[in-house]
Order: structure tokens, then sequence, then C-alpha cells
């Protein structure tokens, strides 16, 4: 499979930063867990988690559609984006 030859669009862009939130999300109920009941955001984490945790995934799963469905419209459109070109070898490069 070839690599893909033109620059993600902003929606991919977005979908690591959005799941990346979801994950820390997760992993601070887990810590919450195991801390201190009392301290304030493991008593906000307990209030409102569930809650944070549905919104989150909901725009994890918005975010990745709308980027799937916008990259396949721009595909069947004949739509690119900027190819990506590597950068070219010199001969400085190969003369060690």
């Amino acid at each position: 499979m070839n690599p893909p030859q033109t620059r993600p669009s902003l929606l991919f862009r977005l979908v690591i930063p959005a799941t990346v939130v979801f994950i820390l999300t997760i992993l601070a109920l887990i810590a919450s867990l195991f801390g201190d009941p009392r301290a304030p955001i493991s008593q906000w984490l307990e209030a409102h988690g569930d809650e944070l945790l549905i919104w989150e995934f909901v725009v994890v799963l918005v975010v990745c559609l709308l980027a799937m469905t916008i990259d396949r419209w721009r595909i069947s459109q004949g739509i690119e984006e900027a190819p990506i070109v590597p950068p070219q070898a010199t001969d400085s490069d190969h003369s060690h």
C-alpha cells in the first residue's frame, strides 16, 4: 500500500487531540479510584466523569465520521490538497 500523497485534512488532524483528551479522561478516572476520594478533582470526576466521557466519545466519533465523509467526497470530486513533495537529495548528502 502506497502512503498518501496529500496532507491530511484539518478534521483528520483533530482526531488525534480529541482521542488524547478522551484517553486522558479515562486515565484520570482510573487514577481517581486510587487517590483520595475527598480531593476536589476526584469529587468532580465522580460527579461528572460519566457525562464527560460520553461527550468526548461523541466528539471523537463525529470528528472521525466527518473527516472520512469529507475525504470521500473530496476524492469523488477530484479535489486534492497540495501534494507532499519529498525533500530532494543533494550531492552534499552523499559525499562523506
